[in-house]
């Protein structure tokens, strides 16, 4: 998969994270105005905020966020090695990484698919559907997991261009 195509995918998963995030907003400020105006607030705010908001904002962007290389690191060692040694070396922990979030997925996605089996769901006033939401680690780690292999094989081809900061740039490509 291309570059482009890895940075549109994890485009669609941000912009659904940022939905998620923009929903939760008005969910919760329009229970807090039911529950004071009103006095009738909304039935299991917390398991839907807990359960479908932010397990989608927390997990999704997590391919956005590499694609961007906007996730904290400390470069202490690489910034000490020759350019050619760094990238290798990022190439490295990009591959440990794609292989433990590769674990992660599989087993997000085992239980996923568990809680899907079973019907999953959470009561609180009332019971409410809560396995589709399981789905979101696997898909979120998984779409890290491209991101990182995409990564590790340009800096390995010497293309260190995957490690610019600019959104432009790795848009375009």
């Amino acid at each position: 998969m291309t570059n482009r195509g890895l940075a549109s995918i994890a485009n669609l998963f941000a912009l659904f994270a940022g939905g998620a995030l923009i929903a939760m907003m008005l969910h919760i400020n329009l229970d807090v105005a039911m529950r004071y105006i009103f006095s009738a607030p909304f039935a299991n705010t917390i398991e839907i905020v807990s359960t479908y908001y932010i397990v989608a904002i927390v997990f999704l962007p997590l391919a956005l966020v590499e694609v961007l290389d906007a996730h904290i690191s400390v470069e202490i060692v690489a910034q000490l090695l020759p350019r050619r040694a760094a990238q290798l070396l990022i190439a490295c922990v990009a591959i440990v990484s794609a292989v433990y979030f590769g674990a992660f997925t599989w087993r997000s996605l085992e239980d996923a698919l568990q809680k899907y089996a079973a019907g999953e769901i959470a009561l609180g006033n009332s019971q409410i559907t809560v396995w589709p939401t399981r789905f979101y680690l696997p898909i979120g780690c998984g779409a890290l997991v491209l991101v990182l292999l995409h990564k590790a094989w340009r800096l390995f081809a010497g293309d260190d261009s995957v490690l610019e900061r600019s959104a432009d740039h790795h848009l375009a490509d």
